[in-house]
């Protein structure tokens, strides 16, 4: 059986898991407590010359309590009147340090990283948690709308008073008609579908507004015909049962959700000339179907265990992500109230056959029809469903498929804070997450929502001690992405000016907690940043640092899982689309980052993504939400306020160099010289820089802040801004102008996998020589444009001997 993540330990009862976590938030007080008096006696020592830190890390973590064994009446009280003596010392000092704080311009780096880890509160992340997961959310909704306002108030309220919501108007749709059945054939055929979950527990569905189980932006219709069933609905499905005699006119496809995104999907469904799509979850993919925990107990489904039932459906957007995200109908340009829009029918990222979202129990019906018509599918395609023989079909009983929605103009919200630096204020860091949810959106998104709600309450803290970060710090509750990124989009396109400016890095969490498991995506600029940060940073379960947990998940994963032709990625992989760093990244070249904590999540897009979820199988104690406060936080303060940006040329030189290795290997004997030449030369320059780099950053640790080593230190950080926006191509990719970023895109027919160097791949697809050249020769240009910044960013100096002297 297929090992599944194990979910983390929970506590007996409600009240067990209350209490502990009450305890801990007792504990978090009292650190802060703590903390302010040391930050104060730091200062006092440091002010005597003495350079040792008084702070340890590890006082951050709590450690259990440790009683006494003496029986000692006097022992004991002498301890008594001790405690009694700190306690008050500790309160005194610590309502001193709060007045000297607030009269001081700046913390030590080193007490503001005691602060990041000791501040965060799991009681107070499942109370934010439980507001945002308490209701349905649809993007454009009331409920919507009122979650934007309390967002934006609990930012002010937490002293980012430069909040505001940021309104934009995409089309989205709503459903008003559906219908799926079985309507000619056998008698004991037909069957008409639910189209509706279930109540797995009392407290699933207890909103009279749950959403219905729909597909953002499908297209209207009422079709019948037979079913044809094609797998994952991959493109290579499609031509393999075309290559196999099967005539996909004017039959409904019904497809496994998986591998790919959804539009992508029906987009392949509607060129085969299919006249519908149905998208089910099979149970052997994300049901109980082969899954058991790493202790050996058999997977089950909700609400006994974290996996999908058989009336769960998974809802989502059938948006064609890889050619464009955002609103359909103002492609590369803001969706503003008064904006110019393309008619739906001229939108190029929405299909034009109807489709429907359904249950693995209404998928069963449609399944037995096909049973013996067509081609028996082979082992990959057979899925979960007791009792099922896996045919191709095309069915003899015609179903009958009703989709007609509402398509609307309607506003959504971004909420948008902001915390001007105090010495770089036009520099920025960007962190997000979006707020919209498919339902009650547990933990997509409201893992992610209350994840950064709380670091906005610790930054509150953090300023009224008196740090203030050298950058600023843009923070972004999205609206819409479950459409298609839809207020990202919107957000970054109407920005784009002053993004690619003054924009450094954009560091992205969607869901942040299913599970104890960390993942990440990033550019190769932010790699080293996330693992020094993760590696200072305990894991909760297993008391490793959590980039240790990492990496040691990551060796057992990948060992001899890769094929001759894959091309082995980093444990911080590429990021492709699917969240809300596509338009930062992809769009204007933000140098960006996306993190999550992973386990058994069978869930996703349906109403069983709820607090009971949540608190029974993803988190229940809210450690690792806390945990994820404690590295995001890191990150934006390593980013904020480190002097030398915290970004590495050398790891994205290395990168890409592996990368135009693996084309070129796969290329054959037509190999790929020019960008074989260019990125040789990069690399051959990010080493002498990095050498460099390091020089500075050991200057700054002691202190040696010269006029020569701050125009060093400023062009550096000037260049390495700009080091992701070479690889942007103003006219965009072929066929797809909207992606600019010549390293990285999704893949065409993916619309979630990272594709490097796109528009090479996809020439060498089309097995067209001419093309491939074309193409290598522009990627070429524009890893020599890195080559020129970086160039440029050292012209003064990059020659000076290795052992100059800064001082």
């Amino acid at each position: 059986m297929r090992k599944g993540y194990s979910s983390i330990p929970q506590y007996d009862g409600v009240n067990s898991s209350s209490d502990k976590t009450r305890h801990q938030t007792e504990q978090e007080e009292d650190a802060v407590m703590i903390e302010r008096f040391k930050h104060w006696f730091t200062q006092w020592v440091r002010s005597s010359d003495h350079e040792e830190s008084l702070l340890q890390e590890k006082s951050y973590y709590p450690q259990p309590i440790r009683r006494s064994s003496s029986s000692g009446i006097f022992k004991i009280f002498k301890i008594g009147v001790l405690l009694a003596c700190l306690v008050s010392t500790g309160l005194f000092f610590s309502r001193f340090f709060m007045t000297y704080n607030l009269s001081s311009n700046k913390l030590p780096i080193n007490d503001i990283k005691l602060l990041l880890k000791g501040l965060p509160s799991s009681e107070y992340i499942r109370e934010y948690f439980h507001h945002y997961a308490s209701v349905t959310h649809l993007a454009g909704s009331p409920n919507d709308k009122e979650q934007a306002e309390w967002t934006r108030d609990k930012f002010i309220e937490f002293g980012i008073d430069d909040t505001q919501i940021e309104t934009y108007y995409p089309l989205l749709n709503h459903p008003i008609q559906r219908r799926l059945a079985i309507v000619e054939g056998p008698q004991e055929l037909l069957y008409e579908a639910k189209l509706q979950e279930t109540s797995g527990v009392a407290e699933d569905i207890t909103d009279e507004n749950h959403v219905p189980t729909f597909h953002a932006y499908s297209a209207d219709g009422n079709v019948t015909g037979p079913i044809v069933y094609v797998n994952y609905g991959r493109l290579e499905d499609f031509q393999t049962l075309s290559n196999q005699g099967l005539n996909f006119t004017d039959t409904i496809a019904l497809m496994r959700n998986g591998h790919v995104s959804r539009g992508l999907k029906i987009r392949a469904a509607e060129m085969f000339g299919c006249i519908g799509g149905l998208l089910y979850s099979d149970p052997s993919d994300d049901g109980p179907i082969d899954k058991e925990t790493e202790s050996g107990i058999p997977g089950q489904a909700y609400p006994n265990g974290p996996w999908r039932s058989a009336s769960s459906v998974e809802r989502g957007t059938v948006h064609y992500l890889s050619i464009h995200p955002g609103d359909p109908l103002t492609p590369g340009y803001a969706a503003t109230e008064n904006a110019t829009r393309l008619e739906l029918e001229d939108s190029d990222v929405v299909p034009h056959i109807p489709s429907l979202p359904i249950s693995w129990s209404d998928a069963k019906p449609l399944l037995k029809a096909t049973e013996n018509f067509g081609l028996r599918s082979e082992q990959g395609a057979q899925g979960g469903l007791v009792g099922i023989n896996y045919f191709s079909g095309p069915s003899q009983a015609q179903v009958n498929l009703v989709n007609k929605n509402e398509y609307k103009v309607s506003p959504i919200w971004n909420v948008i804070g902001r915390i001007k630096g105090s010495e770089e204020p036009n520099r920025a860091i960007i962190i997000g997450n979006h707020r919209d949810a498919w339902g009650y959106g547990a933990a997509d998104p409201s893992s992610g929502s209350a994840v950064m709600l709380e670091l906005v309450r610790v930054f509150g803290i953090m300023r009224e001690q008196g740090w203030r970060p050298r950058r600023t710090i843009i923070i972004a509750s999205f609206d819409a992405e479950e459409f298609g990124t839809v207020g990202s989009t919107e957000w970054v396109e109407d920005h784009k000016d002053w993004l690619s400016e003054e924009a450094v890095a954009y560091i992205n969490v969607d869901t942040a907690v299913t599970g104890p498991n960390f993942d990440a995506q990033a550019s190769p600029l932010l790699s080293q940043l996330l693992y020094d940060v993760t590696n200072d940073v305990i894991d909760p379960r297993t008391s490793k640092t959590v980039y240790e947990a990492w990496k040691a998940r990551h060796e057992k994963e990948t060992a001899n899982s890769l094929g001759p032709d894959d091309l082995a990625y980093p444990m911080a992989r590429p990021l492709g689309a699917g969240s809300d760093y596509v338009a930062f990244q992809n769009h204007v070249g933000i140098s960006s980052l996306n993190m999550r904590f992973q386990g058994d999540y069978g869930v996703s897009h349906s109403n069983y993504d709820s607090i009971y979820w949540m608190e029974h199988f993803g988190d229940p104690t809210f450690e690792y939400h806390r945990t994820m406060v404690r590295i995001w936080g890191l990150i934006v303060m390593r980013l904020s306020t480190d002097w030398l940006l915290p970004m590495h040329p050398l790891d994205y030189a290395n990168e890409i160099t592996r990368y135009a290795s693996h084309i070129s290997n796969l290329q054959g004997c037509l190999a790929l010289p020019d960008l074989s030449s260019a990125v040789s030369a990069l690399q051959d320059r990010s080493i002498r820089l990095e050498k460099k780099l390091r020089k500075y950053q050991s200057k700054i640790d002691k202190g040696k802040h010269n006029k020569k080593l701050r125009k060093h230190v400023s062009q550096s950080n000037e260049h390495l801004t700009q080091m992701e926006r070479a690889f942007i191509d103003p006219q965009g990719l072929p066929n797809r102008s909207w992606y600019k970023h010549l390293v990285y895109a999704p893949a065409m027919w993916n619309g979630y996998q990272v594709q490097v160097f796109p528009a090479i791949a996809e020439a060498m697809e089309s097995k067209n020589p001419a093309k491939i050249r074309e193409m290598e020769e522009h990627a070429a240009v524009v890893v020599k444009n890195a080559l020129t910044i970086l160039n440029g960013q050292y012209d003064d100096f990059v020659e000076e001997e290795d052992d100059f002297d800064l001082d």
